[in-house]
């Protein structure tokens, strides 16, 4: 019997993918990992980090020392996804010695009658981490100074209802930690949640860390609280990624660790678009796991359940 992943069984379940010829996978993209009727985009990053391995294993598994995983991956989201069936269809652009790209499009059915077209394109740069070699600079620890005196206190996410995929986060804020004029925000997460009557618990791998990357609930409820209050309006603000790029520094280990630490910062917010860069760490040492820069939108939520 196989064991169980260690970023939880429901989170593999929702990654997984199936090859259906030689350069196409297709996966099943689950409700509860979602924002309203869209699935989030972290998760999505996430299958596409997914996808990546699976095909270097299956159609290169020599390549990278056969330890080819994605060191960054540059997504841009086309038109809103959908939940349920995804294909996945890959094109290898370069197989090198010491970096590979391919490029992966998502593509999905409006209907059964109607023809597949593209929700997402990525172009993912591969190679191995733990053969890289050269010049390393000391890397700042601010993020992590001071990480054994501040009392953390769990931040609920606004409108959990139409935020499901970030749900199964939960998020602490140091207590009385300053912010920036609401700019910079940080956050120590946990991969774990409430299904029913149960506690679920998982660990950060790197497919989950790839999720968390577009997870900063307190961010967006300053942004949230600010649009609601300019435009009056009640209900939950949607946040649509237009662009991630993710930069990965560091592969987590196999068997997971509880907590990561990000700092998320507000770049710009004009005329309703919005530039946000998250850096993650490692809680215990500080050591930056992946820095993601996302530019997206603010809408009404209507615009999230709209026919499409």
């Amino acid at each position: 019997m196989d064991s169980e992943p260690a970023h939880t069984r429901s989170f593999e379940d929702a990654i997984a993918v199936h090859a259906m010829a030689q350069q196409t996978y297709s996966a099943d993209l689950d409700p509860s990992w979602s924002i309203g009727d869209v699935p989030h985009g972290g998760y999505l990053a996430a299958i596409f980090y997914r996808v990546a391995k699976f095909h270097f294993s299956l159609n290169h598994p020599t390549r990278h020392e056969g330890c080819a995983a994605p060191i960054n991956i540059q997504l841009t989201f086309v038109r809103r996804a959908s939940i349920g069936r995804a294909i996945l269809h890959v094109i290898d652009i370069k197989l090198g010695r010491r970096t590979s790209v391919i490029q992966i499009s998502l593509m999905q059915s409006p209907s059964e009658q109607s023809k597949a077209v593209e929700k997402a394109i990525a172009h993912v740069t591969i190679s191995n981490l733990a053969t890289e070699a050269g010049l390393s600079l000391i890397e700042d620890q601010t993020a992590v100074d001071g990480r054994a005196g501040p009392e953390w206190i769990r931040f609920d996410i606004p409108h959990p209802e139409f935020r499901k995929a970030t749900g199964h986060v939960e998020v602490y804020q140091a207590e009385g930690s300053p912010q920036q004029s609401g700019l910079v925000y940080e956050q120590r997460s946990a991969l774990t949640w409430d299904d029913g009557c149960q506690r679920v618990h998982g660990l950060w791998t790197n497919e989950a860390a790839t999720f968390l990357l577009d997870v900063f609930p307190m961010l967006l409820a300053g942004l949230e609280k600010s649009m609601s209050k300019e435009e009056g309006t009640q209900g939950p603000i949607w946040f649509p990624t237009l662009t991630i790029t993710i930069d990965f520094r560091k592969e987590l280990p196999k068997c997971g660790v509880e907590w990561l630490r990000s700092r998320t910062s507000v770049k710009s917010v004009k005329n309703g678009r919005t530039a946000i860069e998250v850096e993650l760490r490692t809680d215990e040492t500080g050591e930056v796991v992946a820095v993601a820069t996302h530019a997206g939108l603010m809408v009404d939520s209507a615009g999230n359940r709209s026919k499409m």
